[in-house]
């Protein structure tokens, strides 16, 4: 589980496309594919600047309708998600 000072970053093993407002994503390690939905997509897009689960929410916030703790366990469990597949890690902030 991630701590709120925790970078999230995409690793190298995982690549992607949008294709119809989604996003399907290629672990090339494994040969598995990954789709998200648009607004997964939209957090997959904002992840390829590594940032932290809290700024990851307030960036979600401004463009969605959606009250804070509920943005917070919906972003949660993507990444808890996409970290247990390895398209992700958590790195400490600098």
């Amino acid at each position: 589980m991630q701590t709120a000072e925790q970078l999230i970053v995409l690793t190298s093993q995982a690549v992607s496309c949008e294709l119809a407002g989604e996003a399907v994503i290629l672990d090339i390690r494994t040969g598995q594919y990954f789709a998200l939905s648009p607004v997964g997509a939209q957090i997959w897009k904002l992840l390829e600047s590594p940032c932290t689960a809290a700024s990851l929410c307030a960036k979600l916030m401004e463009e969605y309708d959606v009250e804070r703790t509920r943005c917070e366990a919906d972003v949660s469990r993507l990444l808890e998600q996409l970290a247990g597949h390895g398209l992700i890690t958590f790195e400490e902030g600098g």
